[in-house]
């Protein structure tokens, strides 16, 4: 099992801060590995879990978990409600999470990024008996190339499932299965695509049009994966963060997509873009989102393939994206999307019709 220095320490100072729910009883464990490499046991059963990290909760749907979720971090991509009614019902925590009420909720293990919450509250965790585990890390731990990248998304999705126990490996392997399937068909499209002959592409993740993802990101290696020459790639930014307009004018995006249900009038109302090539062109488009932000989930596989269509519609012209999209709603998240809703979610918008982003994240 972990243990932490900083763990040991605060058992000592727990003991005289006054009376804490105590931890959970103890019983039969096996040991996980996270994604930080770290060894934690978790319990042979779980049932009540706790996603403070925003990629959680869509991975725990996909694989049919979703009612295991005791409580959230507070997200509002514009297809969770609609395809999942008992949402409502789960705890979503609006800020940082208070430890107390953490503990109130008898959570069998916790679900988090590396740097958040606090180290300093996850060992307390760990003190009163709950597990942690990452799931997303954060910073220089980045994927160096494309099969490692593709590896890692698997090894996320199998790190839930095999905490989930033995039961939902099976639909973890049927997505890994569909994921290797669809990188290959399109690499084999894109991967001797001259470097000269890419198309140059930039990210908006948002809220400001010059924020964006770098290196190691979801949309950085799938618009690679797709053929896209991503201009992220002559920065040093590793995960989200910001260009300086100049670096963006400098590098000039032939095509630029606006994420996280945000407005393209970001970049085409702005009249220090009007010299990117992009916007001369008319092609900058605001990207569909689904369950999660295509930046994130597991419906990354979908962003490659929009990109893949996207930018080189000649090499992919038998690909029908709108199968399948609704063939990987039926199939993983066990969801019929009607046509309706399929062209408004090709539209960039959701089930309203909106295409906002309240929160800004």
């Amino acid at each position: 099992m972990r243990r932490s220095g900083i763990a040991l320490l605060l058992a000592g100072l727990l003991a005289g801060c006054g009376p804490e729910t105590p931890p959970p009883a103890a019983g039969p464990t096996r040991l996980v590995v996270d994604m930080a490499g770290q060894t934690v046991a978790v319990p042979q059963r779980v049932e009540r879990i706790g996603c403070l990290e925003v990629l959680c909760y869509e991975k725990l749907f996909l694989l049919g978990a979703a009612d295991r979720i005791a409580m959230m971090t507070r997200t509002d991509a514009p297809w969770m409600r609609r395809t999942n009614p008992a949402l409502g019902r789960i705890q979503q925590l609006a800020s940082d999470p208070v430890i107390e009420e953490l503990l109130r909720r008898r959570l069998d293990v916790v679900f988090h990024t590396t740097g958040y919450p606090e180290a300093g509250k996850i060992a307390r965790l760990a003190v009163m008996g709950i597990p942690t585990l990452v799931s997303q890390t954060m910073g220089r731990d980045h994927p160096e190339d494309i099969d490692a990248f593709v590896a890692s998304r698997d090894r996320m999705l199998r790190l839930f499932a095999t905490v989930l126990g033995p039961d939902y490996a099976a639909r973890a392997e049927d997505w890994c299965d569909y994921h290797h399937r669809m990188v290959e068909m399109v690499r084999a499209r894109t991967e001797r695509i001259p470097p000269a002959e890419r198309v140059r592409l930039f990210h908006v993740r948002g809220p400001a049009a010059t924020d964006t993802q770098g290196l190691g990101s979801n949309t950085y290696w799938y618009g690679e994966i797709a053929g896209a020459d991503m201009i992220v790639r002559h920065s040093p930014l590793i995960g989200k963060g910001t260009l300086s307009l100049e670096e963006i004018l400098k590098w000039d995006p032939q095509v630029v997509n606006v994420g996280r249900f945000y407005s393209a009038d970001l970049v085409t109302r702005d009249p220090r873009w009007v010299r990117v090539t992009a916007v001369r062109e008319g092609r900058v488009r605001e990207l569909p989102e689904g369950v999660f932000y295509w930046d994130g989930s597991t419906e990354g596989v979908l962003l490659m393939l929009y990109l893949a269509k996207e930018l080189y519609p000649e090499r992919f012209a038998d690909l029908d994206l709108r199968a399948e999209i609704r063939g990987y709603y039926a199939r993983f998240y066990r969801y019929a999307l009607s046509d309706t809703e399929l062209d408004l979610m090709l539209q960039g918008k959701g089930p309203d019709g909106r295409r906002r982003n309240r929160m800004r994240n």
